[in-house]
């Protein structure tokens, strides 16, 4: 059984989100705890460790997109409750949400998010079985030595998954993204899609270039073109490819710090 956290400063949106999800999914959670606000929701998280977040977006003291201000690696998932649409593309695109619930909350939507929800932590698991569960130590060893000679000699990324072996030029990454429990690597010539969270793809790479500018997105600043720093966004472009198309990352306030001091 998971874990919950409702974020909500009225409380009968929390009691009400806590009957709904009684009645749609009386068994998936151990515990439902709640907060009024961000702060304490964060202190809430770090003492708990919730696997889902149900937050608010709009509320008195800090919006509810504050939260992911507070952590380094965000370890739950997120669904944002809210009575206001025009939260829906922040939500969606910068933030990478697993759901989005307007308010008034309907039961149908509910089992959506919380059925997608269990699928994500599915996969989460066989990725974490597929990880452990190799042919004997001697081969796990083994990949690891070669995995570190690659990385550090020829600088290449091996990435193993139960049918195949991925290998990826460390220059030639524009770009890592966060999704879901997955990571995507966006490379000069093609994408790839790891089983591995963002925070290892970051330990794996190693290299003073790239720069964590957001929780959901490593970047290679040998690709960045500008910054905007009225919109908080860094503009980056593959110079190998023919249409130089200009991609748009979102930069949080720690990213847009680190930028700042890794320029000075």
């Amino acid at each position: 059984m998971y874990k919950a956290l409702i974020i909500d400063d009225e409380y009968y949106a929390q009691e009400g989100l806590k009957k709904l999800i009684a009645h749609t999914a009386p068994n998936l959670f151990s515990n439902i705890y709640v907060a009024e606000s961000v702060n304490q929701g964060v202190e809430l998280i770090r003492e708990f460790k919730p696997d889902l977040v149900f937050l608010d977006i709009h509320m008195p003291n800090e919006y509810g997109f504050k939260l992911f201000d507070y952590f380094d690696d965000i370890n739950f998932e997120v669904i944002f409750t809210t009575a206001h649409s025009n939260y829906v593309l922040e939500a969606v695109n910068q933030w990478g949400c697993l759901g989005y619930l307007m308010k008034p909350i309907s039961i149908s939507d509910l089992e959506y998010v919380l059925q997608r929800f269990k699928q994500v932590y599915t996969q989460k698991n066989l990725a974490n079985t597929v990880d452990l569960d190799a042919s004997n130590q001697d081969d796990i060893d083994e990949l690891n030595e070669i995995k570190t000679t690659l990385n550090q000699e020829n600088g290449i990324l091996l990435f193993s998954s139960v049918n195949e072996l991925s290998f990826i030029k460390i220059d030639d990454i524009i770009y890592c993204k966060a999704a879901d429990n997955y990571c995507e690597i966006y490379t000069s010539t093609k994408s790839f899609t790891i089983s591995k969270p963002l925070k290892e793809i970051e330990k794996s790479i190693c290299r003073n270039s790239f720069i964590r500018v957001h929780r959901s997105f490593l970047v290679n600043l040998e690709y960045a073109v500008r910054l905007d720093k009225r919109n908080n966004t860094l503009i980056v472009q593959n110079s190998n490819s023919d249409n130089e198309s200009e991609i748009l990352i979102p930069v949080t306030a720690s990213g847009l710090k680190i930028l700042m001091n890794a320029v000075s």
